[in-house]
C-alpha cells in the first residue's frame, strides 16, 4: 500500500505525516476504499477529541469592529496555474474558493479563541454547493469534491505566521508543487476533518478574504503589532516534485483517472429589465455558447427565472401599495431577482455581463468572487444619485421626495466596490460613461421610429411645453414651474406621480394621454431633471425634429439637436424656453 497516514494526537501537528502513494501512481479500487476507511477512522477520532477537549474550537462570526484595524499581514496569489491546458478542475477550484470565502470573510476571532478551518467551513460536500476541483492527494493532482481549498489554507497560514499568530495545528503537503508555498515550507494542507489548520492569538484579530478574476487575496487585521518583523521566506527549503495529474497522466488503469477536461469559454448575460440598447447589444454580440439568466432580452420571452421575475415584480408593487418610496420598493424587488440569478449561476460562468440593478446584491453576497464582469449601466451609481438629490434638497428643503431615496450604507459600499472592480461600464448614458473614464463603453441610444406627423394642440395659437416625465422634484419641476410663471404658454403633462395636487397652481396645464401624444402636440420638450436615466421622451422629440431643452444628467451626448441647461438654474431655463417658443423676454 505504500506509506499510510500515521497520526499521534500527542505529537505536535508539525510532525504529522501525510499519506502518500507517490510511488504507486495507479490506484486500485481496493486501495482507494482502504484509504477512505482509515480516513473515516481518523475523522471519528477527531470528533471525539473535539467533543471532550478543553480547547475545542468554535465558529466565529463576521463583524465590523476591526474592519479599520491595521493590516498585520497580507497575501496575494494567482488562482490560475501557469500553462493550464485543461481548466475544468481549475474552474471547480475557483468555485470552491468562492464558497469558502463567504464563510471566512470578515471573521473576527476573540483573543485566546481557537480558529479551526474545518469548524468554520464545515464539510465541503455537493449538498452544500461544492463541486469537483483540483486536489493534491497521495502524490497526484486528482478531481475531488471541494478540491482547491488548500490554496486558501496555505494563504491563511502564511499570513498567520507573519502576523504573529500562534499555530495550534498545521500539516505540510506530502508532495511539493513547483512554485507553491510548499517549496518555502509555508503551506498548510487540509483534509476534512482530521487534517486541520488551527490558529490562536493573545489578541483579537480579523480575517479578510477577497477573490477577483485572477488572484486570491487574504489579509489579517488586528490592533496588536507583530512581535517581530515579518518572517523572511527561505528560498526553496523543500524540493519540488512533479506530481501526477489525472487529466494528463498515462495511468489510464488508475480508478482515479479522469482524462482531459476543458471548460467552455462563454459569456453569461444577467438581465432583469433590459433596455432596448442592451437588447441590441446582446443580439449583435451573443455567441452560440452564451447563456442568459433572468428576463430574456427579447420582449415576451423568459428563461430560468420567470417565477422569480414575477415574484420580484409583485414584491415591488406590494411595497408601492404600502406607500414605500419608489427607490426602496424597487430595491426589494431587485434583491429577490439577484438571489434567483445567483442560484442559477454555474461554476463555469466566469465572464458576466450584469445589469446594474442586481449588481450590489450579487457583490455583497460574494457571487462575483473569482469572476470577470462588465456592468450594463442603466442608472447613475447610488452615491452619485444621493449627491445630486442632496444638492436639489438644499434648494428645496421642504420637498419630501428629494429625501426619500437613501440607500443603506452597506448597499452603497457594495455597489461602489463592485463598480471599482468591473472591467467595463456599458451604457448609452453619456454622463454615466463620463464617470467610468477609460472603462466606459458608450452605446448609441435607440432612437424610436416616428409614427406620424406632428399634430396641433387644441389651445389655438397658445404655445405649449411638454414635461416628458412624472411631476416630481428630481425631474426639475420646481425649476420648470418658476420658469413658466407669467409666460403665455401651456404645460402638457403625461400621466404620472406629482409633488402635490395644487403644485401647478398659476400654470396653465393640459393633460395628455402619453408622452408620445405630448411630443406630437407640443412646441418644445423640456426636462430640467436632477436625475434622469432613460430619456425616451427626449429621444422621440429629437427624432420628430422638436426643440429639446434638457440637463446634461439626462444622458444625451452633446449635439446641436438639443439645448443644455444647468440643473437648478431657473433663469437659464427660462431664456431657453422663450427662445424656442420665439417669445420676447418678459412675456
Amino acid at each position: 500500500m505504500g506509506r499510510w497516514f500515521r497520526l499521534s494526537w500527542l505529537q505536535p501537528a508539525m510532525n504529522v505525516r501525510i499519506p502518500s502513494l507517490a510511488n504507486e501512481r495507479a490506484h486500485t479500487r481496493w486501495q482507494i476504499a482502504m484509504f477512505e476507511i482509515r480516513a473515516w477512522a481518523f475523522r471519528l477520532r477527531r470528533m471525539i477529541d473535539d467533543g471532550v477537549g478543553a480547547q475545542r474550537p468554535s465558529r466565529h462570526r463576521a463583524g465590523d469592529r476591526l474592519r479599520d484595524a491595521p493590516i498585520l499581514a497580507g497575501f496575494e496569489g494567482t488562482i490560475w496555474p501557469r500553462d493550464e491546458a485543461h481548466d475544468a478542475l481549475v474552474v471547480g477550484k475557483i468555485h470552491n474558493l468562492r464558497l469558502a470565502g463567504k464563510r471566512f470573510h470578515a471573521l473576527e476571532v476573540p483573543a485566546g479563541a481557537v480558529f479551526s478551518f474545518w469548524k468554520q467551513l464545515g464539510r465541503a460536500s455537493t449538498s452544500r454547493g461544492f463541486v469537483v476541483g483540483r486536489e493534491l492527494r497521495e502524490g497526484c493532482v486528482i478531481p475531488a469534491t471541494g478540491g482547491g481549498l488548500c490554496q486558501l489554507s496555505n494563504a491563511i497560514y502564511d499570513c498567520a505566521v507573519r502576523a504573529g499568530l500562534d499555530v495550534v495545528e498545521r500539516h505540510r503537503h506530502s508532495r511539493i508543487l513547483p512554485g507553491s508555498l510548499a517549496e518555502f515550507d509555508r503551506d498548510a494542507t487540509v483534509f476534512w476533518n482530521y487534517l486541520d489548520l488551527r490558529l490562536r492569538a493573545p489578541f483579537e484579530w480579523r480575517l479578510e478574504i477577497a477573490l477577483d478574476a485572477e488572484k486570491l487575496h487574504v489579509r489579517i487585521r488586528g490592533e496588536h503589532a507583530p512581535a517581530s518583523e515579518a518572517l523572511p521566506i527561505a528560498l526553496r527549503t523543500r524540493t519540488a516534485e512533479a506530481p501526477g495529474d489525472c487529466t494528463s497522466c498515462d495511468q489510464t488503469e488508475c480508478d482515479r483517472h479522469a482524462g482531459p477536461q476543458a471548460t467552455s469559454r462563454h459569456r453569461t448575460w444577467l438581465f432583469h429589465d433590459p433596455w432596448p440598447e442592451f437588447r441590441a447589444l446582446h443580439e449583435r454580440e451573443r455567441a452560440a455558447r452564451d447563456r442568459v439568466l433572468g428576463m430574456h432580452p427579447r420582449p415576451g420571452r423568459y428563461r430560468h427565472l420567470s417565477f422569480a421575475h414575477i415574484h420580484a415584480a409583485l414584491r415591488t408593487r406590494w411595497a408601492l401599495w404600502r406607500k414605500q418610496p419608489l427607490p426602496k420598493a424597487r430595491g426589494d424587488g431587485l434583491e429577490i431577482a439577484a438571489r434567483a440569478i445567483a442560484r442559477s449561476l454555474q461554476p463555469d460562468d466566469l465572464h458576466l455581463l450584469i445589469e446594474q440593478g442586481v449588481l450590489p446584491y450579487l457583490w455583497r453576497d460574494g457571487e462575483l468572487a473569482g469572476r470577470r464582469f462588465d456592468v450594463l449601466m442603466n442608472a447613475l451609481p447610488m452615491e452619485a444619485i444621493q449627491t445630486r438629490l442632496d444638492a436639489a434638497a438644499r434648494l428645496h428643503p421642504d420637498c419630501e421626495t428629494l429625501r426619500d431615496f437613501r440607500a443603506p450604507a452597506g448597499l452603497l459600499e457594495a455597489e461602489r466596490d463592485a463598480l471599482a472592480h468591473a472591467s467595463h461600464w456599458i451604457t448609452p448614458h453619456a454622463q454615466i460613461a463620463q464617470l467610468a473614464g477609460e472603462r466606459a463603453v458608450l452605446l448609441d441610444w435607440c432612437v424610436p421610429d416616428v409614427v406620424g406627423p406632428s399634430r396641433t394642440s387644441d389651445r389655438g395659437i397658445k404655445r405649449s411645453v411638454l414635461l416628458p416625465a412624472s411631476s416630481l422634484a428630481r425631474k426639475g419641476v420646481y425649476e420648470l414651474r418658476d420658469a413658466l410663471r407669467g409666460m403665455d404658454a401651456c404645460l402638457l403633462l403625461p400621466p404620472g406621480a406629482t409633488e402635490a395636487a395644487d403644485f401647478w397652481n398659476g400654470i396653465d396645464v393640459q393633460r395628455v394621454a402619453s408622452i408620445a401624444e405630448g411630443v406630437a402636440l407640443c412646441d418644445v420638450v423640456v426636462l430640467p431633471a436632477w436625475i434622469e436615466h432613460q430619456p425616451r421622451g427626449l429621444l422621440l422629440a429629437i427624432a420628430m425634429g422638436k426643440p429639446v431643452i434638457a440637463t446634461a444628467v439626462c444622458g444625451l451626448s452633446p449635439s446641436p439637436r438639443w439645448d443644455c441647461t444647468p440643473e437648478g438654474d431657473v433663469r437659464a431655463l427660462r431664456r431657453l424656453i422663450l427662445r424656442c417658443l420665439a417669445m420676447p423676454d418678459g412675456t
